[in-house]
């Protein structure tokens, strides 16, 4: 579960946490975001363990990936034909199921590489479902008046969680192992419900025919916009060879840099860390650069990180690598998704937002897949540089071909990690 926007409000921006139900839902959805970063680390690490084959480790991001190429769409086309309050907590109830036995098997011990790729694919519907309809409720659970400040805290609550959520996972996972930290994110999912049972919405239910004739209507006016069109190709160059990272750091950390868990456990917060810095910074960088220059300056950041990672195994020079690609990495990503808000039309921003998660997580699923085949052929460090060489060359090309940029910053702009959605309210 994510909530993911603006991270830094003043504190004139804390108003929303005088509205209860603003302030319930934050809490719970706090907690279940320290638990999907919890288990982040937990699946990952434990994947390393069951095998040393990156091909096999990276098949754990493409699990988690994948199911947005899959439901995204349908799942931001569904959000505005359904009762949110009664499809999140359906959603929750599913992933609490799942995380459960999850749970059990671990404790059990039967769980083998194809048994967590299934979880973990499961995990990644339920999530993929419920993300367009959690951020498309903020409107209905805040006062207008206070709805950009809301849009702020949502960002401080993800943020915050990826710092503190690895943290947390890496105490429990050297403490109590795996499995408690699975314990853990199962019963976050019931935070949420219990949450969600405390609104009392007045949903608009809209008949079932204009499901299919709303979604077309989305993916032809995509196909007319060449603004989009373009930010989608910039989408995938930078996706396609930073998800490498998240797809092999378990088999780097493990075997390549003979790290323990605890030491596996610091890159992500090191990660996380530079992911906050680099929320501040997008601020700044944004009053003095274009959104062309922010993307390539971040991607050759990342590309360069990405490089250095092959050239030491010193646990203080890899953490401070990663705190400098988490800076990257944020920015590329909020700039991205802002532009996504500027070219999509207000009466079709909820579907050309889940085209640009579908598109977003897509690349990613399908690129680990490949950079894990590629490692079967080519040592993983070799690969690790033929995606930061790639990386570098795609976002110089790239700088000949400008995007189109509007005037203004919308007030809804980012910083945050994943593809940001906004729907309206109404039909």
């Amino acid at each position: 579960m994510r909530m993911s926007q603006e991270p830094s409000p003043s504190i004139s921006g804390l108003a929303p946490f005088k509205e209860k139900l603003f302030r319930t839902l934050w809490i719970a959805a706090f907690v279940s975001n320290v638990g999907t970063w919890m288990q982040n680390v937990g699946v990952s690490w434990l994947a390393a363990t069951l095998s040393a084959s990156p091909l096999m480790i990276s098949l754990i991001q493409t699990a988690s990936s994948l199911p947005s190429l899959l439901v995204s769409y349908p799942a931001g086309v569904i959000s505005d034909h359904a009762d949110r309050r009664k499809l999140l907590i359906w959603l929750q109830v599913f992933l609490f199921g799942v995380v459960t036995v999850l749970t059990i098997c671990s404790w059990l011990h039967l769980l083998d590489m194809r048994l967590l790729i299934l979880f973990t694919f499961l995990v990644g519907i339920g999530s993929a479902l419920t993300n367009p309809v959690w951020q498309a409720i903020t409107p209905e659970v805040v006062s207008p008046g206070n709805m950009r400040e809301a849009v702020a805290l949502n960002g401080v609550n993800f943020n915050l969680a990826r710092a503190v959520g690895p943290a947390l996972g890496g105490v429990m996972l050297v403490l109590w192992g795996v499995k408690s930290i699975f314990l853990f994110n199962a019963i976050s999912f019931l935070a949420l419900v219990i949450g969600l049972y405390q609104w009392h919405n007045n949903p608009t239910i809209f008949k079932s025919v204009e499901f299919r004739k709303t979604a077309i209507e989305g993916l032809q006016a995509v196909r007319r916009s060449a603004p989009f069109k373009h930010l989608l190709v910039r989408t995938v160059a930078f996706t396609a060879f930073v998800s490498i990272l998240f797809a092999f750091l378990p088999q780097l950390s493990k075997y390549e840099w003979r790290q323990d868990s605890g030491q596996y456990t610091w890159l992500w917060v090191s990660l996380g860390m530079g992911a906050l810095i680099g929320s501040q910074l997008y601020g700044i960088g944004n009053k003095y650069l274009s959104s062309g220059k922010m993307v390539f300056l971040s991607c050759e950041l990342v590309a360069v990180c990405l490089f250095l990672l092959t050239l030491t195994r010193n646990f203080y020079c890899l953490n401070s690598i990663m705190v400098l690609t988490g800076i990257g990495w944020i920015n590329a990503t909020s700039t991205l998704n802002v532009l996504a808000q500027q070219h999509s039309p207000n009466a079709l921003k909820g579907r050309f937002l889940a085209i640009n998660v579908t598109v977003f997580q897509g690349s990613i699923a399908l690129s680990s897949a490949f950079w894990g085949f590629l490692s079967k052929f080519l040592a993983p460090l070799t690969v690790l540089s033929i995606a930061a060489l790639g990386m570098a060359v795609f976002s110089g090309v790239l700088m000949f071909f400008p995007m189109e940029e509007l005037g203004t910053t919308p007030p809804q702009s980012v910083a945050c990690a994943d593809p940001l959605l906004q729907f309206k309210t109404g039909s």
